[in-house]
């Protein structure tokens, strides 16, 4: 595991390990929903089998669902799972401009996050973790053509979290989120002689997420 992941890794573990002592005596948490939308755009490097094309994968808009342990005042750990659909292109090679359907990313993540004690209604965190991308890949009738099968492999990366909460009342707070969330994954497409092709790109997006949250 690179040193990045693994310290990640031992923040997320530290801070769960605190929640799981704390929480139940501080008695805090929060479930939260948001938009978000996953921009940038990748383009692979490798050949979708022997096309000499590439894939690509563009913006897309998501949901997604969070909670968050609040074991002491300035340190929580969110836990969440997105969904954003996004549309796969081919460039280069004899398939350039063509539709290559639908990489489903469902991110979960795990962040450890510190939240400096200010007074007032905003109260901003940054935060650190890892996050398991699952994907799921449905082809284009056009890819159908060509292709028996097609796959994207799954991605564990790194999550580095800003965002700040806006006290409505007691109970209630909105939320602006900012993070980066990585992923590599390797597209393997398979023909009909059983022959495969594989082409690997990294999605290095911004996620930008708007939403409420509801504190119990």
């Amino acid at each position: 595991m690179p040193p990045t992941l693994r310290i990640a890794a031992l923040v997320v573990g530290l801070s769960a390990l605190i929640a799981g002592g704390a929480a139940a005596e501080k008695g805090d948490s929060e479930v939260g929903f948001r938009l978000m939308y996953v921009t940038g755009s990748a383009t692979g490097s490798g050949l979708i089998h022997d096309t000499g094309s590439s894939p690509t994968l563009s913006s897309s808009p998501g949901v997604e669902i969070d909670w968050v342990l609040w074991p002491l005042d300035e340190l929580t750990v969110e836990l969440s799972a997105g969904v954003s659909s996004h549309p796969v292109g081919t460039t280069g090679g004899d398939l350039t401009g063509l539709n290559g359907g639908e990489l489903w990313r469902i991110p979960l993540s795990a962040v450890a996050q510190y939240r400096p004690d200010l007074n007032g209604p905003f109260d901003p965190y940054v935060g650190l973790g890892l996050v398991y991308n699952v994907t799921s890949y449905r082809m284009s009738s056009a890819y159908d053509e060509i292709f028996s099968k097609g796959d994207f492999s799954n991605d564990l990366n790194i999550v580095a979290q800003v965002g700040v909460n806006y006290t409505l009342d007691v109970r209630w707070s909105a939320n602006l989120d900012l993070r980066y969330m990585g992923m590599k994954t390797t597209g393997t497409f398979t023909v009909a002689d059983g022959s495969t092709g594989q082409s690997q790109f990294s999605l290095n997006p911004w996620v930008i997420g708007l939403g409420f949250r509801y504190r119990y």
